[in-house]
């Protein structure tokens, strides 16, 4: 007998477990169906057959009843094809039909639930139920039932008959039912074309109520303002075919002000610089609230048309409306004459008055650089770069237009070098203080020319610069200019001299009339003075016997020259210029004065003596370097310390540490006898990579004894 009811109770085990309905959630079923119990549950930690059941609505009427889906999985989570499902309902007047269906290779079986007749109200509960290899499995799932004899009676708003909703206003929309049942539920939904376009609001699209009315929210969000006389709004009873239309009557609010917004850019340039020449500037009209006012018309034009400038293509006033923002906008085109310029926008406020507004000023530039202010600067004149590779300067342009205003970013810079290696090309950038400028490196390398001196160009597109004898801003015929010829880069001690054809290395540019003699700017005046060309502007009036020059002002290379002095290492100083001690040795040296011929003979400091009147005195001389062509500076940063033998104090009393120069400088060393007559001083001159030369002087407080 014990033996039986252990066997039973195994049975009844077996039968429970397999009831997939009843042992909690699988992880297939979406909460309808069985699985696996959890840990602690008492299962045996295995997967088992489920079920889920969807409908397509949960409120089902007459006329929308619900598809009814049931998901049938085996115990390894597949599909199962091919099981029988059962469906039924509970607890309300519903049915299904079919009552049972077939799962298809996707596992589901379907089934239609509908209402038992079309005045049926409620609640209630569809379940499906299947076995699957021998585990009954089940799911549910409730829905609402929703009578379709409920109409709308009436559907209405809170504006008053004979007057418009106010702009941006706010009114209570109420649709009224009929044939409803106490207590039943029904939902209605509103749509609305602003609520659609986003031009207005609901607080909620659908309300669910058992009151026989539904109340909702609506507001303007600016449907009236663009221009919509009105807004139509359809009801509808959920389920049903029932509906009412309802057109609510919107008003424009009344314009308050016209304000200018922005322009951009703030600055454009003349037409045909190849800078921006178009600037967007935008105004907008708004209502008393500050909220843009949209199909406004406004016309704008400018406060002047000089050079050609246009508004939207034309030089007459432009009508246009606003946008859904209350914006609007034109594009204003530069001319030929720089200028600054207001646009003036004027828009209806009401039938008998207008409101207009201005700008900021939009400035026209020039864009160009131009001749008399393109500027070059370098970071030091003489580097130690004839013996070494890689010694670094810099070079920087300040580039401005006729009006000394800052060209554009991006203005493009060209760099040449007679020798070295510098950057091709820079563009220019305006600094945090608004100023335009560019800086390319240089490094020494190469071959050097003999005298030491690298000529370097700097050039861009620009214009060249003339005298506004009547204020216009714009060159007139007879005015001063400067007519530039072809740029060129100076060669082998050319530099201060002028082109030279047989040696200088020309850039040519592209004549823009018939070439002519480059016209003559005198200096004479104040006025032709600042167009006066000098050394720093290389620019050449001739090539093979052809003029370089068009004698029309107008757009051409701006370039500056500067020279840099590649200084030897060492240092081989002499006395200044007529001091000639006797028995020094000599070396000729071309100088600044007249550097294309043998200016004069200087006198080597190195291995002089020099007989001296008193126990005191000072010596000056020129702290050169070892170039044998030219009188060169040594290499700025270069120091000069001194020493003497006993008997005799010295001191460095000018000219150390060596500035930057293209120039030989001068030093000075002062001296005193103490307990001899004769004594050695040495120079120690020291160049910036640790170069030092030292140099022997002997000085004698009276004439010199022999050696």
């Amino acid at each position: 007998m014990g033996t039986m009811k252990f066997t039973a109770l195994l049975l009844v085990g077996a039968m429970v477990v397999g009831c997939g309905g009843s042992s909690g959630t699988s992880p297939y079923d979406g909460g309808g169906g069985g699985g696996t119990p959890g840990p602690g549950g008492g299962g045996t930690g295995t997967t088992s057959a489920s079920m889920a059941l969807a409908l397509s609505t949960t409120t089902v009427t007459a006329a929308t009843p619900a598809t009814v889906t049931a998901t049938v999985r085996d115990a390894s989570g597949n599909a199962a094809a091919g099981q029988v499902v059962t469906f039924s309902v509970s607890g309300g007047p519903g049915s299904v039909n079919p009552t049972s269906a077939l799962s298809d290779a996707s596992g589901q079986a379907v089934t239609t639930l509908a209402p038992t007749n079309a005045s049926a109200i409620g609640a209630g509960e569809v379940s499906a139920a299947a076995n699957v290899n021998g585990v009954a499995v089940s799911a549910k799932q409730g829905f609402s039932l929703t009578a379709t004899t409920v109409t709308i009676s009436n559907f209405t708003s809170g504006v008053a008959t004979g007057t418009l909703l106010s702009a941006y206003g706010r009114t209570t929309l109420t649709a009224t039912l009929g044939a409803t049942v106490p207590g039943a539920s029904v939902t209605v939904s509103v749509s609305s074309t602003c609520v659609t376009a986003g031009k207005a609001r609901l607080a909620a699209s659908s309300v669910t109520t058992a009151t026989g009315s539904a109340i909702f929210t609506y507001d303007d969000l600016g449907c009236g303002a663009g221009g919509n006389p009105s807004d139509s709004l359809q009801a509808t009873v959920t389920g049903t075919a029932s509906t009412r239309l309802l057109t609510i009557p919107l008003s424009s609010p009344t314009v308050s002000s016209i304000t200018f917004v922005s322009a951009s850019p703030e600055t454009i340039f003349l037409k045909g610089s190849g800078f921006a020449e178009q600037a967007v500037v935008t105004f907008r009209v708004v209502d008393g609230s500050g909220a843009g006012v949209p199909g406004q018309s406004v016309s704008m034009s400018a406060t002047t048309y000089t050079g050609g400038l246009t508004l939207d293509g034309v030089a007459t006033p432009v009508a246009k409306n606003t946008d859904a923002n209350g914006n609007v906008t034109i594009l204003v085109n530069s001319g030929t004459v720089p200028t600054p310029v207001r646009v003036r926008a004027t828009t209806q406020a009401s039938v008998t008055s207008a409101i207009s507004t201005s700008s900021s000023a939009l400035s026209i530039a020039v864009g160009l650089p131009t001749q008399d202010v393109f500027s070059l600067s370098q970071k030091t004149l003489n580097i130690e770069g004839f013996n070494l590779d890689g010694t670094t300067n810099s070079y920087t342009i300040f580039a401005s237009d006729r009006m000394r205003n800052p060209v554009p970013d991006g203005t493009a810079i060209n760099f040449v070098a007679e020798g070295g290696q510098i950057v091709g090309s820079s563009q220019i950038s305006l600094s945090p203080l608004g100023i335009a400028s560019t800086t390319v490196n240089f490094v020494s390398s190469g071959t050097r020319p003999a005298d030491g001196r690298v000529t370097v160009v700097a050039y861009a597109l620009g214009e060249e610069s003339f005298v506004d004898a009547n204020g216009n801003n714009t060159f007139d015929a007879g005015e001063a200019f400067q007519d530039l010829g072809d740029v060129y880069v100076s060669r082998t001690y050319h530099f201060p001299t002028g082109f030279d054809q047989a040696s200088d290395q020309r850039i040519p540019q592209t004549l823009a009339g018939t070439a002519s003699p480059c016209v003559n700017i005198s200096t004479a005046t104040a006025a032709t003075a600042l167009l006066a060309l000098d050394v720093s502007v290389p620019s050449a009036a001739t090539f093979s016997g052809a003029n370089r020059c068009d004698g029309i002002w107008g757009q051409a290379f701006v370039r500056r020259a500067a020279e840099t002095v590649l200084s030897t290492s060492g240092s081989d100083p002499v006395w200044e210029k007529g001091d000639n001690p006797v028995g020094a040795a000599t070396v000729d040296l071309r100088d600044t004065s007249n550097p294309l011929t043998l200016a004069a003979t200087y006198s080597r400091v190195a291995g002089t003596s020099l007989p001296q009147s008193g126990a005191t005195g000072s010596l000056f001389f020129l702290v050169r370097d070892t170039n044998g062509v030219r009188l060169n500076p040594v290499a700025a940063g270069t120091t000069i310390t001194i020493e003497a033998t006993t008997g005799l104090t010295v001191k460095v009393t000018g000219g150390s540490p060596v500035i930057s120069t293209t120039e030989a400088t001068l030093a000075s060393v002062s001296y005193e006898f103490t307990t001899a007559t004769v004594g050695t001083i040495t120079l120690h001159i020291k160049s910036p990579s640790g170069v030092t030369t030292d140099i022997p002087l002997r000085v004698c407080s009276g004439l010199c004894p022999g050696p």
